[in-house]
């Protein structure tokens, strides 16, 4: 019998995107598919716009599809995903985000490459798209090290089903880095898991959705810090510990959620988290102003913009001036978007 993937929706407020993830399912050249909307404490109704376009499609397509929708109360994304891992009766698990949709054959190359391999994870690559389908960036994994780590977020992947349950692999129940968290977990329990070059998930650059506001703030629950310490005491931490390559992968990491909260907090909640982070850093990482994967041309796969914003700024954090650049970047940040406002 063929497989049957599980295909995981957090929904939340999606009511606008309802059409395009169904009919996106639809038109996947793989057939034996569950679809499991986790409605996670919407107040516009997705839920029973959902059950309306189901309830309108025809018996053919019923036939091979099972869809199913399931309501809580606001657990966040990790929440809702580990609603659709115990729920899930599939083979294999696959992950979609609300607003994002797929390539028609993405299901399909997906199971062919984790059948073929046995493996108990297939990671591939990704569109980052705008609202027009305009292709912003891509990142295409190649066999190397390094791409474990190019895209850490649970959509782009397939999971076997027994793999993720038996390890008890979970989501955790905050807003910023559960999919990181879920993922590095996920590589901890295998050697089994298999990089594709395929690129068929197209990563919708959406400025309202939940993860760009949560990103923007800084708190205890959204926190970098929080997230390294919850992943410093998990199982076969010593291993990651002594890793350059996830030790660079914490540092991009830190390093991004960084500059993404420029020109959102104050100059002195900025350099605070800063410091905080890098204290972090420090003393589970001392080297880690020498990783050798810092570089203009390193590591290998990695995009080109990455590459040089993280060379860029540890190169003014070994010389002590990184501080002054993003009290520099806050202001003009916050400058530009008062302008923007003003000519709205």
């Amino acid at each position: 019998m063929e497989a049957v993937v599980s295909v995981i929706v957090p929904v939340y407020n999606g009511s606008q995107y309802i059409d395009r993830i169904i009919d996106n399912v639809l038109r996947q050249t793989y057939r034996h598919l569950e679809v499991l909307f986790i409605d996670d404490g919407s107040t516009d109704g997705s839920a029973d716009i959902i059950r309306d376009k189901i309830g309108s499609l025809d018996e053919v397509a019923l036939s091979s599809i099972n869809f199913r929708v399931i309501s809580q109360p606001n657990m966040g994304q990790g929440g809702a995903r580990n609603t659709g891992i115990d729920n899930a009766s599939g083979d294999y698990l696959l992950f979609m985000d609300q607003d994002d949709y797929i390539e028609s054959e993405y299901i399909d190359m997906l199971v062919k490459h984790a059948v073929y391999t046995d493996a108990d994870m297939i990671f591939s690559g990704y569109k980052h798209v705008d609202s027009n389908g305009n292709v912003l960036d891509q990142a295409v994994l190649t066999n190397d090290d390094w791409c474990r780590f190019m895209n850490i977020t649970p959509w782009g992947k397939i999971y076997k089903c027994s793999y993720i349950r038996d390890n008890n692999i979970r989501f955790l129940p905050v807003p910023l880095g559960e999919d990181i968290y879920f993922n590095v977990r996920a590589y901890s329990h295998t050697d089994k898991a298999v990089h594709s070059d395929y690129v068929g998930y197209s990563w919708l650059l959406n400025e309202s959705s939940v993860s760009n506001t949560t990103h923007r703030r800084y708190d205890e629950k959204a926190n970098m810090v929080t997230l390294f310490k919850t992943m410093s005491k998990m199982d076969g931490a010593e291993k990651w510990m002594a890793d350059k390559t996830f030790e660079f992968f914490i540092l991009k990491t830190a390093l991004f959620h960084i500059l993404y909260l420029a020109g959102y907090e104050s100059n002195k909640k900025l350099l605070s988290y800063r410091d905080d982070v890098f204290r972090w850093i420090k003393k589970y990482f001392p080297d880690y102003k020498y990783n050798k994967l810092i570089g203009w041309n390193k590591p290998d796969g990695e995009r080109a913009n990455v590459r040089h914003v993280i060379a860029m700024y540890m190169l003014m954090h070994r010389v002590g001036v990184d501080k002054a650049f993003l009290v520099v970047l806050n202001t003009g940040m916050k400058v530009l978007s008062r302008v923007r406002g003003m000519g709205k």
